[in-house]
Protein backbone atom coordinates (compact mmCIF):
# COMPACT_ATOMS: atom_id res chain seq x y z
CA UNK A 1 0.00 0.00 0.00
CA UNK A 2 2.84 2.50 0.96
CA UNK A 3 4.56 1.85 -1.85
CA UNK A 4 1.43 2.58 -4.32
CA UNK A 5 1.20 5.83 -2.84
CA UNK A 6 4.51 7.10 -3.24
CA UNK A 7 4.79 6.96 -6.80
CA UNK A 8 1.31 8.32 -7.13
CA UNK A 9 2.30 11.24 -5.04
CA UNK A 10 5.36 11.96 -6.69
CA UNK A 11 3.31 12.10 -9.98
CA UNK A 12 0.90 14.40 -8.45
CA UNK A 13 3.69 16.62 -7.23
CA UNK A 14 5.50 16.93 -10.61
CA UNK A 15 1.75 17.41 -12.40
CA UNK A 16 1.69 20.57 -9.95
CA UNK A 17 4.70 21.70 -10.46
CA UNK A 18 4.28 21.55 -14.37
CA UNK A 19 1.58 23.76 -14.25
CA UNK A 20 2.74 26.29 -12.21
CA UNK A 21 5.31 26.79 -14.15
CA UNK A 22 3.07 27.16 -17.32
CA UNK A 23 1.11 29.94 -15.65
CA UNK A 24 3.92 31.24 -14.78
CA UNK A 25 5.90 32.13 -18.23
CA UNK A 26 2.14 33.13 -20.27
CA UNK A 27 2.54 36.60 -18.29
CA UNK A 28 3.39 39.75 -20.27
CA UNK A 29 6.94 41.23 -19.44
CA UNK A 30 6.41 44.39 -17.31
CA UNK A 31 7.88 47.53 -18.94
CA UNK A 32 10.69 49.28 -17.43
CA UNK A 33 9.14 52.03 -14.87
CA UNK A 34 11.65 54.68 -16.67
CA UNK A 35 9.99 54.47 -20.10
CA UNK A 36 6.48 53.76 -19.35
CA UNK A 37 5.50 57.76 -20.23
CA UNK A 38 7.11 57.45 -23.41
CA UNK A 39 5.04 54.57 -24.10
CA UNK A 40 2.06 55.67 -23.20
CA UNK A 41 2.97 58.94 -24.74
CA UNK A 42 3.27 57.07 -28.39
CA UNK A 43 0.17 55.10 -28.11
CA UNK A 44 -1.68 58.86 -27.71
CA UNK A 45 -0.24 59.86 -30.57
CA UNK A 46 -0.56 56.60 -33.20
CA UNK A 47 -4.55 56.77 -31.42
CA UNK A 48 -4.78 60.36 -32.89
CA UNK A 49 -3.16 59.79 -36.06
CA UNK A 50 -5.42 56.94 -37.26
CA UNK A 51 -8.67 58.86 -35.55
CA UNK A 52 -7.50 62.12 -37.95
CA UNK A 53 -6.64 60.07 -40.88
CA UNK A 54 -10.41 58.71 -40.60
CA UNK A 55 -11.76 62.33 -40.58
CA UNK A 56 -12.86 63.30 -44.11
CA UNK A 57 -10.87 66.38 -45.66
CA UNK A 58 -12.39 69.46 -45.99
CA UNK A 59 -13.13 71.08 -49.80
CA UNK A 60 -12.00 74.50 -50.01
CA UNK A 61 -14.03 76.47 -52.47
CA UNK A 62 -11.94 79.24 -53.72
CA UNK A 63 -13.03 82.53 -54.11
CA UNK A 64 -13.82 85.33 -57.08
CA UNK A 65 -10.88 86.78 -58.23
CA UNK A 66 -11.37 90.92 -58.28
CA UNK A 67 -10.25 92.31 -61.15
CA UNK A 68 -8.69 95.88 -59.38
CA UNK A 69 -9.72 99.53 -60.73
CA UNK A 70 -7.19 100.63 -63.01
CA UNK A 71 -5.92 104.14 -61.05
CA UNK A 72 -5.92 107.18 -63.11
CA UNK A 73 -2.33 109.06 -62.37
CA UNK A 74 -2.43 112.82 -63.36
CA UNK A 75 0.97 113.87 -64.35
CA UNK A 76 1.65 117.66 -64.64
CA UNK A 77 2.35 119.33 -67.50
CA UNK A 78 6.56 120.06 -66.67
CA UNK A 79 7.67 123.54 -66.88
CA UNK A 80 10.72 123.93 -69.22
CA UNK A 81 13.78 124.74 -66.97
CA UNK A 82 14.96 128.90 -66.73
CA UNK A 83 18.07 129.38 -68.58
CA UNK A 84 20.76 130.94 -66.50
CA UNK A 85 20.54 134.71 -65.30
CA UNK A 86 21.86 137.80 -67.58
CA UNK A 87 22.70 139.31 -64.33
CA UNK A 88 23.21 136.92 -60.92
CA UNK A 89 24.44 138.21 -57.76
CA UNK A 90 27.43 135.34 -56.48
CA UNK A 91 28.42 137.55 -53.57
CA UNK A 92 27.05 138.46 -51.29
CA UNK A 93 23.73 137.01 -51.27
CA UNK A 94 20.50 138.78 -50.31
CA UNK A 95 20.48 140.11 -46.99
CA UNK A 96 23.99 140.02 -46.10
CA UNK A 97 25.70 142.33 -43.62
CA UNK A 98 28.54 144.35 -45.08
CA UNK A 99 31.31 146.90 -44.18
CA UNK A 100 33.06 149.71 -46.56
CA UNK A 101 34.21 148.44 -49.17
CA UNK A 102 31.39 145.95 -50.47
CA UNK A 103 33.20 142.75 -52.17
CA UNK A 104 31.03 142.27 -55.27
CA UNK A 105 31.11 139.21 -57.17
CA UNK A 106 28.72 139.19 -60.10
CA UNK A 107 28.14 136.97 -63.09
CA UNK A 108 27.29 139.13 -66.34
CA UNK A 109 26.03 138.41 -69.91
CA UNK A 110 26.96 141.10 -71.42
CA UNK A 111 24.19 142.99 -73.61
CA UNK A 112 24.51 145.21 -76.61
CA UNK A 113 27.08 148.12 -75.23
CA UNK A 114 28.94 145.92 -73.05
CA UNK A 115 28.83 148.31 -70.27
CA UNK A 116 27.36 146.83 -66.58
CA UNK A 117 26.21 149.25 -64.08
CA UNK A 118 26.29 148.37 -60.43
CA UNK A 119 24.59 151.19 -57.92
CA UNK A 120 23.92 151.01 -54.21
CA UNK A 121 21.62 153.15 -52.64
CA UNK A 122 20.83 153.77 -48.98
CA UNK A 123 17.61 153.12 -46.82
CA UNK A 124 15.93 156.63 -47.87
CA UNK A 125 16.96 156.45 -51.33
CA UNK A 126 20.06 158.38 -51.47
CA UNK A 127 22.59 157.11 -53.94
CA UNK A 128 25.72 155.52 -52.37
CA UNK A 129 28.07 154.40 -54.86
CA UNK A 130 27.63 153.55 -58.76
CA UNK A 131 30.20 151.73 -60.86
CA UNK A 132 29.82 151.78 -64.87
CA UNK A 133 32.11 148.93 -66.05
CA UNK A 134 32.88 147.89 -69.74
CA UNK A 135 33.24 144.20 -70.38
CA UNK A 136 34.53 141.98 -73.00
CA UNK A 137 32.14 138.75 -73.45
CA UNK A 138 34.14 136.04 -75.20
CA UNK A 139 32.65 132.32 -75.83
CA UNK A 140 31.29 130.68 -74.04
CA UNK A 141 29.01 133.22 -73.25
CA UNK A 142 28.95 134.99 -69.22
CA UNK A 143 31.88 136.02 -67.68
CA UNK A 144 32.15 137.19 -63.63
CA UNK A 145 33.02 140.44 -62.86
CA UNK A 146 34.91 141.40 -59.41
CA UNK A 147 34.10 144.81 -57.92
CA UNK A 148 35.52 146.28 -55.11
CA UNK A 149 32.85 149.50 -54.24
CA UNK A 150 33.48 151.61 -50.86
CA UNK A 151 30.78 153.61 -49.07
CA UNK A 152 30.37 155.56 -46.11
CA UNK A 153 27.56 155.34 -43.41
CA UNK A 154 27.16 156.56 -40.04
CA UNK A 155 24.74 154.11 -38.71
CA UNK A 156 23.51 150.67 -39.56
CA UNK A 157 21.08 151.02 -42.65
CA UNK A 158 19.25 148.39 -44.75
CA UNK A 159 20.31 149.13 -48.80
CA UNK A 160 19.60 148.22 -52.06
CA UNK A 161 22.27 146.63 -54.40
CA UNK A 162 21.65 146.93 -58.12
CA UNK A 163 22.67 145.33 -61.60
CA UNK A 164 21.92 146.59 -64.98
CA UNK A 165 22.57 146.42 -68.43
CA UNK A 166 21.23 148.63 -71.68
CA UNK A 167 20.76 148.63 -74.84
CA UNK A 168 22.22 151.00 -77.58
CA UNK A 169 18.55 152.66 -77.55
CA UNK A 170 19.17 152.89 -73.70
CA UNK A 171 16.33 150.62 -72.85
CA UNK A 172 17.14 148.40 -69.87
CA UNK A 173 18.08 145.13 -71.24
CA UNK A 174 18.25 143.35 -67.65
CA UNK A 175 17.82 144.55 -64.35
CA UNK A 176 18.40 142.26 -61.32
CA UNK A 177 18.96 143.72 -57.63
CA UNK A 178 18.71 142.01 -53.63
CA UNK A 179 18.55 143.92 -50.14
CA UNK A 180 21.65 144.30 -47.95
CA UNK A 181 22.53 145.73 -44.85
CA UNK A 182 25.40 148.17 -44.28
CA UNK A 183 27.37 148.82 -41.56
CA UNK A 184 30.29 151.77 -40.77
CA UNK A 185 32.05 149.70 -38.89
CA UNK A 186 32.36 145.62 -37.93
CA UNK A 187 32.64 142.35 -40.11
CA UNK A 188 30.97 140.87 -43.21
CA UNK A 189 28.33 138.34 -42.42
CA UNK A 190 27.77 137.19 -46.45
CA UNK A 191 25.02 134.96 -47.09
CA UNK A 192 25.01 132.34 -50.14
CA UNK A 193 23.53 133.85 -53.09
CA UNK A 194 20.09 132.99 -54.78
CA UNK A 195 19.98 130.15 -57.05
CA UNK A 196 21.59 131.27 -60.68
CA UNK A 197 18.64 130.83 -62.94
CA UNK A 198 16.88 133.25 -64.62
CA UNK A 199 13.96 134.45 -62.69
CA UNK A 200 11.43 135.19 -65.84
CA UNK A 201 11.93 133.26 -69.14
CA UNK A 202 9.65 134.04 -72.55
CA UNK A 203 8.93 130.41 -74.67
CA UNK A 204 7.05 133.20 -76.76
CA UNK A 205 8.22 135.48 -78.43
CA UNK A 206 12.03 134.47 -79.02
CA UNK A 207 14.63 136.97 -79.03
CA UNK A 208 14.84 139.15 -82.07
CA UNK A 209 10.90 137.37 -82.93
CA UNK A 210 9.02 139.39 -85.86
CA UNK A 211 5.66 139.72 -85.07
CA UNK A 212 2.15 140.48 -87.08
CA UNK A 213 -1.39 141.38 -86.80
CA UNK A 214 -1.85 144.13 -84.04
CA UNK A 215 -1.30 140.94 -80.91
CA UNK A 216 1.60 139.70 -79.70
CA UNK A 217 1.06 136.52 -77.55
CA UNK A 218 3.34 135.98 -74.66
CA UNK A 219 3.71 132.85 -73.25
CA UNK A 220 6.26 132.02 -70.19
CA UNK A 221 7.05 131.87 -66.48
CA UNK A 222 7.82 134.08 -63.84
CA UNK A 223 9.55 133.48 -60.02
CA UNK A 224 8.26 136.57 -58.52
CA UNK A 225 10.51 138.33 -56.52
CA UNK A 226 8.07 141.05 -54.31
CA UNK A 227 4.29 140.79 -53.72
CA UNK A 228 3.72 143.18 -56.72
CA UNK A 229 1.94 143.25 -59.82
CA UNK A 230 3.75 141.98 -62.94
CA UNK A 231 4.12 144.51 -65.69
CA UNK A 232 5.20 143.05 -69.04
CA UNK A 233 5.50 146.38 -71.75
CA UNK A 234 6.11 146.82 -75.41
CA UNK A 235 9.02 149.40 -75.35
CA UNK A 236 9.93 151.26 -78.82
CA UNK A 237 13.75 152.68 -79.37
CA UNK A 238 12.04 156.41 -78.24
CA UNK A 239 11.58 155.06 -74.91
CA UNK A 240 7.91 155.31 -75.70
CA UNK A 241 5.57 152.08 -74.23
CA UNK A 242 3.55 151.18 -77.31
CA UNK A 243 1.56 148.53 -74.92
CA UNK A 244 0.94 147.22 -71.70
CA UNK A 245 -0.14 144.12 -69.77
CA UNK A 246 -0.82 143.90 -65.79
CA UNK A 247 -0.60 140.18 -64.50
CA UNK A 248 -0.61 138.96 -60.83
CA UNK A 249 1.45 136.24 -59.99
CA UNK A 250 1.89 134.86 -56.76
CA UNK A 251 4.31 131.21 -55.59
CA UNK A 252 7.83 130.64 -54.27
CA UNK A 253 9.05 129.01 -57.93
CA UNK A 254 8.32 129.53 -61.61
CA UNK A 255 4.53 130.46 -62.23
CA UNK A 256 3.42 129.93 -66.08
CA UNK A 257 1.88 132.26 -67.24
CA UNK A 258 0.09 133.18 -71.09
CA UNK A 259 -1.31 136.49 -72.44
CA UNK A 260 -2.36 138.37 -75.51
CA UNK A 261 -0.73 142.46 -75.76
CA UNK A 262 -2.60 143.95 -78.83
CA UNK A 263 -0.63 146.66 -80.54
CA UNK A 264 -0.82 148.85 -83.20
CA UNK A 265 2.17 150.19 -85.09
CA UNK A 266 2.15 152.59 -88.41
CA UNK A 267 5.52 151.08 -89.90
CA UNK A 268 7.86 148.21 -88.85
CA UNK A 269 9.27 149.17 -85.42
CA UNK A 270 11.87 147.57 -83.70
CA UNK A 271 10.79 147.45 -80.16
CA UNK A 272 11.44 145.53 -76.82
CA UNK A 273 8.97 143.33 -74.50
CA UNK A 274 10.13 143.66 -71.24
CA UNK A 275 8.88 141.93 -68.14
CA UNK A 276 9.35 143.80 -64.84
CA UNK A 277 8.13 143.99 -61.26
CA UNK A 278 8.96 147.00 -58.46
CA UNK A 279 10.19 146.93 -55.25
CA UNK A 280 8.37 148.08 -52.68
CA UNK A 281 10.79 149.07 -50.16
CA UNK A 282 12.52 151.79 -52.22
CA UNK A 283 9.79 152.16 -55.15
CA UNK A 284 11.78 150.76 -57.14
CA UNK A 285 12.48 148.21 -60.12
CA UNK A 286 13.15 145.24 -58.40
CA UNK A 287 13.68 143.06 -61.42
CA UNK A 288 13.56 143.62 -65.18
CA UNK A 289 13.76 140.87 -68.00
CA UNK A 290 13.34 141.63 -71.78
CA UNK A 291 13.71 140.13 -75.29
CA UNK A 292 13.93 142.39 -78.62
CA UNK A 293 11.13 141.84 -81.00
CA UNK A 294 9.96 143.51 -84.69
CA UNK A 295 6.55 144.63 -84.59
CA UNK A 296 4.98 144.76 -88.27
CA UNK A 297 1.73 146.69 -89.02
Amino acid sequence: MNRLLRPTLLLASLLTLSGCASATSSYPTPIPAEVLPTAIAQTAAALNATALAALPSPTVTPLPTETPTPTVTLTPTPIPPAPNARLHFLAPGPMSVLVSPLQLKLYVLPGETNLVQVTLFGEDGRLLARDLTRVQDVPPPGLELYLEIPFEVRVNELARLEASITDKAGRLEALNSIHVTLLPTGLNRVNPPDPPFERAVFYSPLDKAVVSGGALTVDGAFWPVTDQPVILELVDEGGRVLATRQLALAGDTHVPFATVIPFKVAAVTQARLTLRQMDPRFNMIAYLYSVAVTLNP
